[in-house]
């Protein structure tokens, strides 16, 4: 079954706007790496807001798609057959932008695999500084009261409120 000029039209303008989506996407994430290198702990405590956003847009996005091509009657479609049953004067512009996309979150798979190796390194890196210098071979040196634990009996720590 042909898709007509509207659908398509429709589909495109679609594809349109999740390739601005996962592009503006793409840009914080590569941000977001270089800040985690930079190990920039205010920058990414407070983009933590941005990308709670970003992943709400996105599911927010998914939805509307959804409710799009399910309103056109094209929801078991996969984008190949989209482009197969589109008219011919649109078929070049629909394989550009699935590629476009396709490309999108092909980088973005990739670079949020570099991030987690880069976050899971540093944290490797982290332990293993920590069990060099020993620190969790030492006793406790504060009991729960903060007092300080001083073979066996416990000195007064002076709190600063």
């Amino acid at each position: 079954m042909a898709m007509d000029e509207r659908t398509t039209q429709a589909v495109i303008k679609c594809l349109e706007i999740d390739c601005d989506f996962y592009r503006e996407l793409t840009m914080f994430l590569m941000k977001k790496h270089t800040k985690i290198l930079e190990d920039d702990l205010p920058w990414l405590t407070n983009s933590l807001n941005d990308e709670q956003a970003y992943v709400m847009k996105s599911q927010a996005l998914e939805n509307k798609r959804l409710e799009l091509f399910r309103g056109l009657g094209i929801e078991d479609k996969k984008l190949a057959e989209l482009i197969e049953e589109a008219p011919e004067d649109y078929k070049a512009k629909l394989k550009m932008l699935s590629v476009q996309l396709t490309d999108l979150i092909d980088g973005i798979r990739e670079m949020n695999e570099k991030t987690s190796e880069l976050v899971k390194r540093k944290l490797d890196n982290q332990q293993e500084f920590v069990k060099r210098a020993g620190i969790f071979n030492k006793p406790e040196t504060y009991d729960r009261n903060a007092s300080k634990v001083t073979k066996g009996t416990s000195a007064t720590v002076i709190r600063e409120v």
